[in-house]
């Protein structure tokens, strides 16, 4: 049973969460994240997170008024076409935040003092869970889902290729590429790995949507932390802090298993998804730890991420050595 929810005052600041919405909002429409982001329409997903967790507020002693309110939104979003009207991935989008939003609001009636990650992932393993076996029981299977993403995917960047051809022919873009053609080779270079992006992307739906599931799921708990006095949980913990169960590397493990032994051949694309979603946690994991050593100076990790191989390889390094290391727990004791 959930226990009962606590008023407390809001002291929490909307800037950082600001920024993090903006950028929920603004990467889906960026050439080349448009490409790897399964749901364009990231409102369709954030709003109902809200109003489940709105739901559960009012069912702990919340206001009333505000679970309507956010229902009612969700209810016009979820009418609302989410891609190409009647379209296949326009029944899978609404689907899946319906999902999404309604696994989150169990998780969190179920328990509000599980900490937000891990609820997060219940909630997540919950509606990955319904998905697959409604996936399993539709026609063409797992397939057709695939299938749509990429279909989708491929329109999106056929979209943007249009707009830039378009751009090319003006008076104005061949002057510039006249006094400068490498202008010109880098956009033919950026065109032909837009065009491979969406069924590479495709095949690794389910971690893409995982991931970005998971950064709405925050948003949304974070946006209704400073719309209600009702916990509905404890608070989120800073980047500095931010860890999880150290069993989640046998996630990373069994991917690693499934990519290079032969013998899983088969399980190949499923290997590869959980080598992105578990490798991405670690090096959110690592990008914490590195924000611990600069003391919260992100204008560092801002400078390492100029070099991105570099950058992936420390946070990685560093996301998975605190599983054996426990870097900051070690520092604390001493």
């Amino acid at each position: 049973m959930a226990e009962a929810g606590t008023s407390v005052a809001k002291t929490q600041s909307w800037r950082p969460l600001f920024w993090g919405l903006a950028a929920l909002l603004l990467a889906p429409v960026l050439p080349l994240f448009e490409a790897i982001i399964p749901v364009q329409q990231t409102l369709l997903l954030l709003v109902p997170v809200v109003a489940a967790c709105s739901i559960v507020g009012w069912k702990l002693g919340g206001r009333l008024a505000l679970a309507l309110i956010w229902v009612a939104l969700s209810i016009w979003m979820l009418l609302q076409p989410a891609g190409p009207p009647g379209s296949q991935y326009d029944q899978m989008t609404r689907g899946w935040a319906i999902l999404l939003a309604a696994s989150f609001g169990l998780v969190s009636l179920w328990s509000t003092t599980m900490p937000f990650f891990s609820r997060a992932l219940f909630a997540l393993g919950l509606a990955v869970g319904v998905g697959f076996v409604i996936a399993l029981s539709s026609p063409s299977g797992i397939a057709r889902f695939q299938h749509a993403a990429e279909e989708e995917l491929t329109r999106r960047v056929s979209v943007t290729i249009q707009k830039v051809e378009e751009g090319r022919n003006t008076p104005e873009w061949q002057q510039m590429t006249a006094r400068v053609p490498m202008v010109d080779t880098w956009n033919e270079d950026s065109e032909g790995m837009m065009r491979l992006m969406p069924k590479r992307a495709a095949t690794l739906l389910p971690a893409l949507l995982a991931l970005e599931s998971l950064a709405v799921l925050a948003l949304g708990w974070g946006v209704y932390r400073r719309l209600s006095p009702v916990e509905i949980g404890p608070r989120l913990s800073p980047l500095t802090e931010f860890t999880f169960n150290d069993q989640l590397v046998w996630g990373l493990a069994v991917g690693a298993t499934l990519c290079l032994l032969p013998a899983f051949e088969e399980g190949r694309s499923a290997g590869y998804n959980l080598l992105l979603f578990f490798g991405a946690l670690y090096l959110i994991r690592g990008i914490g730890i590195l924000a611990w050593i600069a003391r919260g100076r992100y204008v560092y990790i801002v400078i390492l991420g100029l070099i991105p191989q570099v950058f992936v390889i420390v946070t990685l390094a560093l996301g998975l050595g605190d599983t054996w290391l426990d870097l900051r727990k070690r520092a604390k004791a001493v």
